[in-house]
């Protein structure tokens, strides 16, 4: 079994073959996290819950959306939902978007609320830190809190700080090409690795459309680079996976 921690099938790239893409995941053995994100999302993603058994979320919004009445919307479904879900994400920081020093101090403050609302439901994070990694590192240092690191793009000294601070690094489909990922997994402790496809996006083949099956092919190139059997890879960020989000399987 795998587990794909992180993925966006309500998104609408998937609308025309839904079913399809879930199924062919079943049949590969793979249980898929959805990422809802935002009311629409969330109310999205909480209904393929109910509808299919491989089929588990966490509940989010984008870093990028700085409406209240979105964010308070997004808060009270969460904990609406507490019960449904495994944790709270993604949320975090942007940097790669958001420029404006404002905009960044917005984003840090909503950033500082579902951290909050993490502590009261007693949920774990997934974070998206995208050229933030130094300082989402920084304010995880003033938590205690399971963090899972999601599709990391910073460098091996910053992958090594979250680690110390107990974070889960999830690598994403696109290390079959990126070098810079491929370095990455060369330098982290399997124990410390779970996987992602963040479907549809970060496909193993640039400019197509990611699909959860894709993560066989994440597991694959990890043991290549790792000098492992892919089996070990498997067994390992699936018990990754299951003891941080406290999935009884």
């Amino acid at each position: 079994m795998l587990i794909d921690v992180h993925a966006h099938l309500d998104f609408p790239q998937f609308d025309s073959d839904r079913e399809q893409i879930i199924e062919k995941a079943r049949k590969g053995g793979i249980l898929v996290i959805n990422s809802g994100m935002g009311p629409d999302g969330i109310e999205k993603t909480i209904s393929l819950v109910k509808r299919y058994d491989n089929i588990f979320a966490t509940l989010g919004l984008s870093p990028q959306e700085f409406e209240k009445e979105i964010i308070d919307e997004t808060v009270e479904l969460i904990r609406r939902y507490r019960n449904d879900i495994l944790g709270i994400g993604e949320v975090g920081l942007d940097y790669y978007w958001i420029k404006d020093p404002h905009e960044r101090r917005k984003e840090l403050e909503n950033f500082n609320r579902f951290i909050e609302l993490s502590r009261e439901l007693e949920l774990p994070l997934v974070i998206h830190s995208r050229d933030a990694e130094e300082d989402v590192i920084n304010r995880l240092k003033e938590e205690n809190l399971p963090v899972i690191l999601h599709s990391f793009s910073g460098n091996p000294e910053q992958a090594e700080d979250a680690i110390s601070l107990g974070c889960l690094i999830s690598i994403p489909a696109s290390v079959v090409y990126s070098k810079k990922k491929q370095k990455l997994v060369e330098d982290l402790p399997l124990e410390s690795i779970v996987l992602e496809t963040d479907a549809p996006y970060l496909s193993p083949k640039p400019r197509t459309r990611n699909e959860p099956v894709n993560i066989k092919l994440t597991r694959d190139k990890i043991a290549k680079i790792k000098g492992i059997d892919k089996a070990i890879v498997e067994e390992s960020t699936t018990e990754n996976a299951k003891r941080f989000f406290d999935l009884k399987l």
